[in-house]
């Protein structure tokens, strides 16, 4: 292949297809008629002497080629667009626009207030809204606009070459029973947590999460674990079982200020839960999104220290 033979359109018409996974959709973005889009892939199968994209029902899906062109190309649209933006600087003050971002009930507590704020100060016309975090959808969400952000505690969807995830963090566990006057922390035998019932929390799909996995690893044949979908359920319902429930030290911080519960520590090492956001590709390079996202990461990154030295001194 010569480069002569590959133009900055076919790069826009693939950076597209990548990111719409149709000839359709990708014509509409580009205000161009599907043939001359299906004409550029054709052009491009041939350049790169590669299908690219093979159908699967309504969408195409990018080769292993296409998937290991697809962040150079991103790349490439970035630089042409940076090329012809105005030279007006970005002003957040200046921003009208709503964001909505896919998240547990916890995550709305411990996030979006401290954002508000934030943005109440710094840009008074940007908004946030939560959408409940079914992961299920997440990536057709994100595809058709109808969130701008995921935020997930634990595993990420399956990758695909239009979508971004990144790690804010790493969160520790805490496990949580009632209270009983003795200290803030008590430390448990394995013989005395295989016969206490054990709930944890679970929102994504995973048959079994590596929470989970560590506690069957010191279980006995009797130990009881439930799953549940919110740790605030998780704790009302460890309290009346008067049992323990296992959850994200971000979580229990918050639900502390409202509900007496004491920590206690397990005879055993928990693994730690990723927190992930995700966006759609498409959104790279909008600039008052990636401010807003940067809003985001800055405010985990302020609360890791803090809270890690919380678990550490516990």
């Amino acid at each position: 292949m010569h480069l002569k033979e590959l133009d900055a359109n076919l790069i826009v018409v693939l950076d597209a297809l990548l990111i719409d996974a149709s000839v359709t959709k990708a014509a509409e973005r580009l205000g161009r008629s599907p043939s001359a889009v299906s004409h550029a892939l054709a052009n491009l199968r041939h350049i790169f002497d590669d299908d690219l994209f093979v159908r699967a029902g309504q969408r195409l899906t990018p080769t292993m080629k296409a998937k290991e062109l697809a962040p150079t190309v991103h790349i490439i649209v970035s630089g042409l667009e940076s090329l012809l933006r105005p030279t007006a600087p970005f002003d957040p003050i200046t921003q009208e626009r709503t964001f909505l971002i896919a998240c547990t009930e916890m995550a709305e507590l411990y996030l979006l207030p401290a954002l508000r704020g934030e943005l109440q100060a710094q840009a008074p016309s940007i908004f946030i809204e939560r959408a409940g975090p079914n992961t299920t959808q997440f990536l057709e969400e994100l595809r058709h606009s109808r969130i701008d952000f995921a935020l997930v505690e634990g595993g990420v969807p399956l990758e695909v070459p239009d979508m971004h995830w990144e790690t804010l963090k790493q969160e520790p566990y805490v496990t949580l029973k009632r209270q009983n006057g003795t200290g803030k922390n008590n430390k448990i035998t394995l013989k005395a947590f295989q016969k206490l019932p054990h709930i944890i929390t679970q929102t994504n799909n995973v048959s079994e999460c590596p929470l989970q996995q560590q506690l069957r690893q010191h279980s006995s044949d009797d130990t009881q674990i439930t799953k549940v979908s919110s740790s605030l359920a998780g704790l009302f319902l460890a309290l009346e079982m008067d049992g323990l429930v296992t959850i994200p030290s971000l979580h229990a911080q918050i639900m502390n200020n409202y509900i007496s519960a004491q920590e206690v520590c397990l005879p055993f090492k928990l693994p730690m839960l990723d927190i992930h956001l995700g966006w759609h590709r498409s959104f790279e390079r909008d600039e008052c999104h990636q401010w807003f996202r940067q809003k985001i990461k800055a405010h985990f990154e302020g609360a890791k220290s803090d809270v890690l030295a919380e678990v550490q001194r516990a």
